[in-house]
């Protein structure tokens, strides 16, 4: 048997194991069982967290589909949590994701609740950016500006465009933010899911750059199904730089399983 944590950030809900620990070797097809919704813990993904020299921890991601990602804003949260609980960090941390070095400052609410806040890389401006705009915040997204993000049809838009012939190799991830005064409404479609998820970290942040070429504005308020987020960041004329994503990370149980 091996012991699991559940986590979610915003809605985004992760799979965390203590790679201190022995445990059985993973398979994409033993992660995807775990994620499945009805035959195994559900999940958007699975993440261990494993000791790294120079960092207090590396933070290894899988897909719910067992495919592995260099990063996910909410899931790197959720495993900061993790390791602020397990006693690994305390109110400042560094780790070190598949896209790079990364930070983190941690505030505890309660014992199943944490305020996290962790810094994410730099990202060069797109030459091309508008209405659709291609960016990679530590994994690849295309944001599209809408009226409202409401009346779009997430799933069947997002697959239409993620299995098109130009992304159905590699895929993509797909938001639609409305740009507000000073907050924006953001839904994502993301590879490896293959489905509407309730909040993506990186997909917040790369529609809050987007929304910052078409405004000028480096802070924003963000609202997803699953709660609500907070992206900043520094912007010159080729680069975002000092990006931090904030919100909450939220401990849901313990348990045992075979599947691994």
């Amino acid at each position: 048997m091996v012991s699991f944590y559940k986590f979610h950030g915003t809605g985004n809900d992760f799979i965390l194991l203590d790679g201190r620990k022995a445990t059985a070797s993973l398979t994409s097809e033993g992660i995807a069982a775990l994620c499945h919704r009805h035959f195994g813990v559900g999940a958007d993904g699975l993440i261990i967290i494993s000791p790294k020299e120079g960092f207090d921890f590396e933070m290894i991601y899988f897909n719910s589909d067992g495919s592995p990602a260099n990063m996910c804003g909410n899931g790197a949260r959720c495993a900061t949590a993790f390791a602020s609980m397990l006693g690994i960090i305390g109110n400042e941390g560094k780790f070190l994701a598949g896209d790079g070095p990364h930070s983190a400052n941690v505030d505890k609410i309660s014992n199943s609740e944490w305020q996290v806040e962790i810094s994410m890389r730099d990202v060069a401006i797109p030459d091309v950016f508008g209405d659709n705009t291609e960016i990679n915040t530590g994994t690849s997204h295309l944001v599209k500006i809408v009226p409202d993000v409401s009346e779009v049809d997430t799933i069947s838009e997002g697959r239409k465009i993620r299995y098109s012939e130009k992304y159905a190799r590699e895929g993509i991830n797909v938001d639609w933010v409305s740009i507000g005064e000073s907050q924006l409404n953001v839904r994502t479609y993301e590879r490896g899911v293959e489905n509407e998820t309730l909040s993506c970290g990186t997909g917040v942040t790369a529609c809050a750059m987007v929304a910052s070429l078409a405004t000028g504005k480096t802070e924003w308020n963000i609202v997803t199904p699953g709660g609500k987020l907070k992206v900043r960041f520094s912007k010159d004329a080729s680069s975002f730089t000092n990006v931090t994503l904030q919100g909450p990370a939220r401990f849901v149980f313990k348990g045992e399983t075979i599947l691994i």
